[in-house]
């Protein structure tokens, strides 16, 4: 865990609530610990990797995360990254993560223990509601993800979607734009202080501050 303690004041520096070191200190030790059976991550990807390849990249738009939030959820859960992580950062939003994989499940079901403000769910119903924004990382197309969650994008839903390339959230915008006529969406740039990658911030319907 040492690369992870040398990152701390970066991470505070990006806005990570120093109360909530503690609990994803743990959250990382879990996930590195049981990515070899599990398969959360790249099991070729480096402990350095985990941190500034994805830690880092999660907190890079903390600071722009709506405040209104009582109620969130995630698409494509995964190993956590970023619900347990924002479920963390913000110990007083339900968090709701939706994972297809069972083991996956039962991993971010053992995450409550210190994001005890977890929700672990399956499938994505199509009368998705009742939450004031929804999160997702290397998910699906934009296209995609509208459409399984249409009743609530219908319904004035928000979006808060991490994304890669320029090129590639234009593409996704493209595909977008033709299934949903209304869509608008703000796109933000976002700058890694530790690598030479593209990374963007896909907002829909996110109040500014």
């Amino acid at each position: 865990m040492e690369h992870f303690e040398k990152r701390i004041p970066l991470m505070l520096e990006l806005g990570l609530r120093e109360d909530a070191v503690s609990a994803l200190r743990q959250y990382v030790e879990l996930l590195w610990k049981s990515n070899e059976e599990l398969n959360l991550i790249s099991r070729k990807m480096t402990f350095e990797e985990l941190i500034d390849n994805h830690v880092i990249d999660c907190l890079l738009p903390i600071k722009i995360f709506p405040m209104h939030v009582k109620a969130a959820a995630d698409f494509g859960a995964g190993g956590g990254l970023p619900g347990v992580l924002y479920a963390i950062q913000f110990p007083e939003v339900s968090y709701r993560l939706y994972e297809k994989s069972v083991l996956k499940r039962e991993f971010l079901t053992r995450c409550k223990a210190f994001a005890p403000n977890l929700k672990i769910e399956g499938e994505i119903l199509p009368t998705f509601k009742d939450v004031d924004v929804v999160t997702a990382r290397a998910f699906k197309p934009l296209d995609v993800i509208l459409d399984m969650s249409r009743n609530y994008y219908q319904s004035g839903g928000s979006y808060f979607l991490l994304k890669g390339r320029r090129e590639k959230v234009d593409e996704e915008l493209g595909l977008a734009q033709k299934k949903f006529k209304d869509l608008k969406t703000d796109v933000v740039e976002l700058k890694s202080p530790l690598l030479e990658v593209e990374r963007h911030l896909v907002t829909i319907r996110i109040p500014a501050k």
